[in-house]
């Protein structure tokens, strides 16, 4: 690799972040709290399963439509942020602190006192998959309104879809990846320090955070149907997820 390769690759990573701020400020959060809990080793190879897994189902949805049903990327950022082939780097980057936090909810919910007994349960995965899939419920038909914000256009559904303009099978393919994510890495079995109680509640607040920031950026585009959608599933999905940790008092977890 040349000079001048490597620099333009660094110019366009650096361009990613300085035009993508919110997607590394969720990523920083994922690494403060994936360290301490997977420590060093699992935090990468959760890091690089996690976006292989969705960089690939990315690939192929935009070629065959599975699993997220066919979209099309528009690569008119492609000279400031990076992108790989058609993918931009920061949207499979999503996938993993998304997959994570919504791993860690799962598990807390499945069992509020012991949730280290939860994390490499099968249904926790399905759990998991089924949390990410609903936020993106909130997340996915406002980036689809993207040049309404400072996201920018990125992409379309060339056939449209059922749900403010997204497919249902692309909620659907959601599902099937943070499940996937989340299963795969806890076949693994690597080493990880025990979950304590602030690391469950600041992965709470992680996920309601995506949730609010969402809604925010709705509100702020003036997209009232949408807003009063997405707010219901927020509220419905943040206030099953409360009654669930608190129904035992979280009692055990330190």
């Amino acid at each position: 690799m040349n000079a001048f390769v490597l620099s333009e690759f660094f110019r366009l990573l650096w361009g990613t972040v300085i035009h993508r701020p919110y997607v590394y400020a969720f990523f920083v959060c994922f690494l403060f709290f994936s360290l301490k809990h997977l420590r060093a080793k699992g935090t990468l190879v959760f890091l690089i399963l996690a976006y292989l897994v969705a960089y690939w189902s990315e690939f192929s949805a935009t070629r065959n439509g599975f699993p997220f049903g066919m979209y099309v990327y528009l690569d008119e950022t492609r000279v400031r942020e990076l992108w790989i082939s058609n993918i931009p780097f920061w949207d499979s980057l999503s996938f993993v602190f998304l997959s994570y936090f919504s791993w860690i909810v799962a598990a807390a919910t499945l069992r509020p006192a012991n949730p280290d007994s939860t994390l490499s349960w099968p249904k926790t995965a399905l759990l998991g998959g089924f949390l990410m899939m609903l936020l993106d419920v909130v997340i996915d038909p406002l980036t689809l309104l993207g040049d309404r914000w400072f996201l920018g256009k990125i992409y379309y559904y060339p056939y449209g879809g059922n749900y403010f303009g997204v497919t249902l099978t692309n909620f659907l393919g959601w599902w099937f990846v943070g499940s996937v994510v989340i299963f795969l890495f806890t076949r693994l079995r690597l080493k990880r320090n025990p979950l304590t109680r602030s690391a469950i509640w600041g992965a709470f607040g992680v996920y309601a955070g995506v949730l609010v920031f969402n809604l925010v950026m709705t509100a702020w585009i003036q997209e009232w149907p949408l807003l009063m959608a997405s707010l219901i599933v927020t509220i419905a999905t943040l206030s099953a997820i409360l009654w669930a940790y608190r129904r035992s008092g979280a009692r055990g977890v330190r």
